[in-house]
């Protein structure tokens, strides 16, 4: 689905990124002008976040990893012990939740951009 990186300079990452390793930028998917969306060929994107906190630090960054039963990845985590951090749908329609592994680091799970019904969307 996407990794995300803090970077200081948009612009010069972008250098690296986008004009050096080819990978196209894309529209936004979220209402954050910090986050610079790039998409490689094979669907999976790579968030930029401007940020003076770069380089990275592990409450920084995660892992996204998307899941074709949203709910049940969820029961499953909480059955374990892990706590669901913060879940939602975003506005393209996308169900995504966040907890942490077992060493602290932050990991995303969602559904196909557009796939989750959310209330008063078309399933």
């Amino acid at each position: 689905n996407h990794v995300t990186t803090m970077v200081k300079d948009t612009a010069r990452a972008m250098k690296f990124y986008n004009e050096l390793l080819g990978i196209k930028q894309i529209e936004s998917q979220v209402p954050n002008p910090e986050i610079t969306w790039l998409q490689l060929d094979n669907g999976i994107m790579v968030h930029l976040i401007e940020t003076d906190e770069a380089p990275v630090k592990p409450e920084n960054t995660h892992h996204a990893f998307e899941v074709e039963d949203f709910e049940g990845t969820m029961k499953i985590l909480e059955e374990n012990g892990y706590e669901i951090t913060r879940h939602g749908v975003r506005y393209d329609g996308q169900g995504f939740m966040f907890t942490h592994d077992p060493d602290g680091n932050r990991v995303e799970f969602c559904t196909s951009s557009g796939y989750f019904p959310a209330p008063g969307r078309p399933a």
